[in-house]
């Protein structure tokens, strides 16, 4: 893994994804790799945001330490969404009603509203 200004753990820590508060995934919910490409998606998406700088950033040199985290978070989230939402299974036992993964809204809406920081804080930067 690249040495970026933010760890995985801040990563998770930001996110609230510790085994030991995931009691429905019993476990962590994002993989060191799964951060990582979510890290170098955030700061490619800042290089293509206008107006261009004249320098592309790499997750090694990318400045923006808060922007990297919700960037990030935000990729993480949309990518728990599509997770969430493919393996999505309703079922019934004994009259009660159980919906397994049945997060994807929910994921979704949080991942937007992230991005949705990012970009403006994005846009601040580079005006």
């Amino acid at each position: 893994m690249a040495t970026p200004i933010l760890t995985a753990e801040e990563v998770r820590l930001f996110l609230q994804d510790r085994e030991e508060l995931n009691t429905l995934t019993l476990g962590i919910r994002f993989t060191p790799e799964m951060i990582e490409q979510a890290m170098i998606n955030t700061v490619d998406y800042y290089n293509l945001m206008n107006p261009p700088l004249g320098i592309m950033y790499t997750l090694e040199n990318f400045p923006y330490r808060s922007l990297l985290l919700l960037g990030t978070a935000s990729y993480l989230l949309r990518s728990g969404a599509i997770n969430e939402a493919a393996n999505q299974l309703s079922y019934a036992a004994d009259g009660i009603q159980v919906n397994d993964k049945d997060k994807a809204q929910i994921f979704m809406s949080l991942s937007q509203n992230l991005m949705q920081d990012f970009k403006e804080l994005g846009q601040q930067i580079k005006m």
